[in-house]
């Protein structure tokens, strides 16, 4: 495996990555856009990775590395990005509807400034617009947005990364350049919204094992560790990674 994981961090590889990051935004365009195209549900999906993180536990990274080793594009920020060009929106304004908790006096009062306001309901169908259609193109890596839970199990591996919480509270802390007190907190809030996310949208726990096919402790196996058990996993489970 590390013979091909060198070989693809090569050449026709960084111009693949290219090629594939605009063509999924073009397929984010398509889903978010309110232009004459219909948008068509794939008939097939994958190969995909999901990859659902706790906060601090450097899910992102994790992804992002096994993106690169495998030539895949890698979809996480970029999805809201694109969502809020397409809506003429401040990224900053989808970003408070991103896995966050909204409620009827929040969504009032932003609706009152900007009337172009999509609610959170609403976003989140774009996004599953948007999911289907990338996995639909298959070699894709996605990053949260409950992607595990809309796609079809057989297409894809569903990752769950997970650290213990002092792990993730100092690398949290370390990321955004804070002490850890704060990030403390900060770590509990967005692990709390998170869960809300998916819960009110999916009707489910994240933290609940069973929605996962491979369950990743970045404490134990760090970032490079434990992307070599998720590109393992793909290839165990018998799916085209290449």
């Amino acid at each position: 495996m590390a013979t091909s994981t060198a070989e693809r961090q090569h050449g026709s590889v960084a111009t693949g990555l290219v090629e594939y990051q605009m063509r999924f935004r073009g397929l984010m365009e398509r889903a978010a856009g309110r232009g004459e195209e219909a948008v068509v549900a794939p008939k097939t999906f994958g190969p995909y990775l999901t990859v659902s993180r706790e906060c601090g536990s450097r899910g992102a990274e994790v992804a992002q590395e096994v993106g690169e080793r495998l030539g895949w594009a890698v979809l996480d920020k970029e999805l809201v990005n694109v969502l809020a060009d397409q809506l003429k929106l401040e990224p900053r304004v989808l970003e408070l509807m991103d896995e966050t908790r909204a409620d009827w006096f929040s969504e009032t009062l932003l609706n009152l400034f900007n009337s172009r306001l999509v609610l959170q309901h609403s976003y989140v169908a774009l996004v599953g617009k948007v999911v289907a259609l990338a996995a639909g193109a298959g070699r894709v890596v996605i990053v949260g947005r409950g992607a595990n839970l809309i796609l079809p199990p057989e297409g894809g591996l569903r990752v769950r990364v997970i650290a213990p919480r002092d792990f993730r509270v100092g690398a949290f802390a370390d990321a955004e350049g804070i002490d850890r007190r704060l990030a403390t907190k900060q770590v509990d809030e967005i692990d709390s919204n998170r869960r809300e996310f998916v819960h009110r949208h999916f009707r489910c726990d994240p933290a609940d094992s069973s929605l996962y096919d491979l369950v990743v402790n970045t404490g134990s196996f760090g970032i490079d560790g434990s992307a070599d058990l998720i590109v393992r996993a793909l290839e165990t489970r018998g799916l085209p990674i290449s």
